[in-house]
């Protein structure tokens, strides 16, 4: 039986990330909120639910993983000074189409639009595809949508090189970038950003570093295949980023 004192932790937990990170008022629906927070615990001390403890330990490990991704997200945010940012849940994501689109608990209401950017607390996860009074549609940028492209930067340690973000392989979990510069070589490890070029994306946002280059067979451009910095088999929160002139 879950004890009184598991309560309590559970109960600080929660206290230490409402109050230690700084998260907005949309950021759980309410029943999450009476499920996690409420409901749950009090069945649990009162003796409704029993729980042994590899199941005690692990709903700990979730909430304390939740806790380390929300610091993450607003660490990155932070650093992009020039926008306001909303803080959101992941409600829903399509089994079938599993790294093309999530749906988040924040919509207009919430300052949110159409083509607004997307980061997650390792950085760019997508963009801001339909938005409702409550919930948002996040295209992500491992979509296998061929007409979403992503003007991106390469910094490489002689140079910076430009491409086009624009595809994903899922056997392999890598993005992919093209390029006409057949010169390069040597990127592997080079971090790739947002350029922000298209008038989207910011620049400076972290895609993910380069993991290998490919040659066309014709050897009239080259693909560069990049390990993403975000986990997209496996994320709760996402901010989106509102620029500060139009932000209410």
């Amino acid at each position: 039986m879950l004890k009184v004192k598991t309560f309590i932790i559970l109960i600080i937990i929660y206290l230490i990330s409402f109050f230690a990170i700084k998260t907005n008022k949309n950021l759980f629906y309410p029943y999450y909120l009476l499920k996690d927070l409420i409901y749950f615990p009090v069945q649990a001390v009162s003796g409704e639910v029993e729980i042994d403890s590899e199941v005690e330990a692990g709903l700990i490990a979730e909430l304390q993983r939740e806790i380390q991704e929300l610091k993450e997200i607003n660490g990155l945010s932070s650093t992009l000074t020039e926008f306001d940012s909303v803080t959101a849940l992941v409600l829903n994501r399509n089994r079938m189409y599993w790294f093309n689109t999530i749906t988040i608990n924040s919509g207009s209401d919430a300052g949110i639009e159409e083509d607004m950017a997307v980061i997650s607390g390792e950085g760019l996860i997508g963009r801001v595809q339909k938005v409702s009074k409550t919930t948002s549609e996040i295209k992500l940028i491992t979509t296998n949508d061929i007409n979403s492209k992503i003007s991106v930067t390469i910094q490489s340690a002689d140079d910076t090189i430009y491409g086009i973000m624009s595809g994903y392989d899922s056997q392999e979990n890598l993005l992919e970038i093209s390029s006409t510069n057949k010169d390069i070589e040597n990127l592997e490890g080079s971090k790739v950003y947002t350029s922000g070029m298209g008038g989207i994306f910011p620049s400076g946002i972290l895609i993910g570093e380069v993991f290998k280059i490919e040659e066309d067979k014709y050897d009239v451009s080259k693909t560069i295949k990049v390990t993403p910095a975000s986990n997209f088999s496996n994320f709760r929160f996402v901010k989106v980023l509102i620029r500060k002139e139009y932000a209410s």
